[in-house]
């Protein structure tokens, strides 16, 4: 499957929202990271065969080549998508692999907040991904771009991982205040 887009960026998620964002990027088909496991096996067939560009890697295996394949993927023209709380977590807390991609190529980074009113949570993953059900409402909040200084070296992440977690957390406040208040 082809992109068609016009802009070349960034999505942040949490791990979990997978499943609920993976069918609502539209025209997009960004390019993922997905960990070596046997799970991310299973993602990366499952998101293969809906049309996504997927490269493997993860904190303990692979992690410099995946970010490098991401930040080619994004000098290439292709969005990039990327669960910043890492394939370990844990949960909610922000790597820098994410900002490292932005800091390399310019690009925006867009937070995606999810909310939805009905799912099935894989309670026994240590990321809670959870499944929409059938006919459950749910809202995609894509929040501002945020950027960050090119010079950046790793002892000034912290800062900038703090920020993605806030913005992804706005982000998400904003999904739910809008489901809720939809009908």
């Amino acid at each position: 499957m082809e992109q068609t887009q016009s802009i070349t960026c960034g999505f942040a998620h949490w791990h979990g929202d997978e499943l609920a964002l993976v069918t609502h990027f539209g025209h997009i088909t960004p390019t993922i990271l997905v960990s070596h496991s046997r799970d991310g096996e299973i993602m990366a067939r499952a998101t293969r065969a809906l049309g996504y560009r997927v490269t493997r890697g993860s904190s303990t295996r692979g992690a410099v080549g995946g970010l490098i394949a991401l930040i080619n993927a994004v000098k290439e023209g292709y969005t990039v998508a990327l669960a910043v709380d890492g394939p370990q977590g844990p949960r909610g807390v922000c790597k820098p692999g994410i900002i490292r991609i932005v800091q390399k190529t310019g690009v925006p980074l867009f937070p995606a907040g999810v909310a939805t009113t009905r799912r099935f949570v894989f309670k026994k993953t240590w990321n809670q991904v959870y499944l929409p059900l059938p006919f459950s409402r749910q809202v995609i909040f894509i929040d501002k771009p945020i950027s960050f200084p090119e010079k950046a070296g790793p002892e000034e992440m912290d800062p900038y991982c703090r920020q993605v977690e806030e913005s992804l957390r706005t982000a998400h406040e904003k999904a739910v205040m809008i489901l809720e208040t939809s009908h």
